[in-house]
């Protein structure tokens, strides 16, 4: 038997369990509520997601999470996947690519981008997009894209790192809902096309006035003729000189027209094989002698002292041409008591031709322009001279088709050095006999 002073506490203990039972209870009751309400709602959502029916919701519970987390791995994986396959498509475009948000921060770029603009990913990606790029005219076409979601597209010239001209697109990115994303700008390098439509522009018009000049002189003195001046015998002599004058200038126009086409198109096949070097410089000075001396420049040809024995893999035809065409070059702008210095000398695994006048020299201005085709420098004496001023054009493709380089230095006053090299090569025949200094006045 309890006693009467126990029986309080009993009751309080009982008191007190049975509160912590209903509470527990009550807890349990809101917890399987809520999990069926969230069971519920994941069988709307993921009706496919479940496994076998349950009438344990905390199992279905259990179910619906592993395949939610399922279900995120796939997604996972295939993000990466697709990030990979972007990132293979950006490396391998070979057009510059900027993505920007609707902030107007660059989000994604590729190599193209920081070739074409010379600033590192580093540099661009999560900066304002006029801020990472530099360039005003390319920023004012993506704030019209993004501002007014039109599709924008115009050439932009860039200054830095190089003198370019960039073809950009700019096209608006929209959500489904119509609303404005950002923009992706496309970059193209158009700088060698415009280049190459100026020169043909170029081209036709210089062909059409080098043509037009002994054309309009053989239709007068025909016309001339022909009104009278053949039954003056000493006046149509003259006459027909000019224009057979004007026809030979003619004819070597179409020449080295046909010529420097042919090099162009790399239609003109090279026959390499190794060449002395004394023996092409005897050839060039042997072309111009016996000519008439008075009042000519004086030519020396020969190889630097001490580099006798020279040879080089060329073509020899093609080389003596060049030469030929460096010194017809020197020796219109060389006066009578001036000299032409042609001379060869190794350097390294190269064989360095040189063209050095005491002529007039070439403007600085100038120098850049004189393998251009047509280009004169003194454009009246060049063309009283019978030259086409296709001369050095041909030079520097011929060069340039041995694999060599061409260049000039000069200065007003004081003559031009015209220089190419050629890869240099062994020969283990008998040592050419060839290699004397040739001296001559020569026109």
């Amino acid at each position: 038997m309890l006693s009467a002073d126990l029986m309080p506490w009993l009751a309080l203990l009982a008191l007190a369990c049975l509160g912590i039972a209903l509470w527990e209870i009550t807890r349990r009751k809101r917890v399987t509520k809520r999990l069926a309400e969230l069971t519920a709602v994941l069988n709307r959502e993921l009706p496919q997601s479940t496994g076998r029916p349950s009438t344990d919701a905390a199992e279905t519970l259990a179910q619906h999470v592993h395949a939610v987390v399922d279900e995120l791995r796939d997604e996972r994986e295939q993000i990466q996947q697709e990030r990979s396959k972007l990132a293979g498509i950006m490396s391998n475009i070979g057009s510059g690519v900027i993505v920007i948000d609707g902030a107007g921060r660059v989000i994604l770029i590729n190599a193209a981008t920081e070739k074409l603009l010379g600033i590192p990913e580093a540099d661009m990606v999560g900066r304002w997009h006029w801020e990472a790029g530099h360039h005003y005219g390319l920023a004012t076409l993506v704030d019209e894209a993004i501002a007014f979601g039109v599709v924008q597209k115009r050439e932009v010239q860039l200054h830095s790192p190089n003198e370019m001209t960039l073809e950009a697109h700019i096209t608006p990115i929209l959500q489904s809902n119509g609303a404005i994303a950002g923009a992706v700008v496309l970059m193209h390098d158009v700088s060698e096309w415009r280049r190459v439509e100026r020169m043909r522009s170029d081209f036709v018009a210089n062909v059409s006035h080098e043509l037009r000049t002994p054309i309009t002189a053989l239709k007068g003195f025909t016309e001339t003729l022909l009104d009278g001046a053949l039954d003056d015998p000493e006046t149509a002599r003259q006459f027909v000189q000019i224009m057979k004058d004007e026809s030979d200038r003619l004819g070597r126009l179409v020449e080295d027209l046909l010529d420097l086409s042919r090099i162009e198109a790399k239609r003109t096949q090279l026959h390499l094989a190794p060449v002395a070097v004394d023996g092409i410089l005897q050839k060039v000075a042997d072309t111009f002698f016996g000519h008439p001396t008075e009042g000519r420049a004086t030519l020396t040809c020969a190889a630097a002292p001490g580099h006798r024995g020279l040879y080089v893999m060329a073509d020899a035809d093609r080389v003596q041409q060049v030469l030929i065409n460096l010194v017809n070059n020197a020796l219109q702008f060389t006066p009578a008591d001036g000299s032409i210095d042609v001379s060869a000398r190794p350097d390294g695994d190269r064989v360095v031709f040189s063209v050095k006048d005491t002529g007039v020299g070439i403007p600085a201005a100038d120098i850049g322009r004189v393998f251009e085709r047509f280009y004169r420098v003194d454009k009246t004496r060049s063309r009283q001279s019978g030259g086409t001023g296709l001369g050095l054009a041909i030079v520097k493709h011929i060069v340039e088709a041995h694999g060599g380089h061409v260049g000039v230095q000069s200065e007003v006053g004081q003559g031009s050095r015209f220089f190419f090299d050629l890869p240099a090569c062994e020969w283990f025949e008998e040592e050419d006999p060839l290699g004397a200094v040739w001296d001559h006045s020569v026109e």
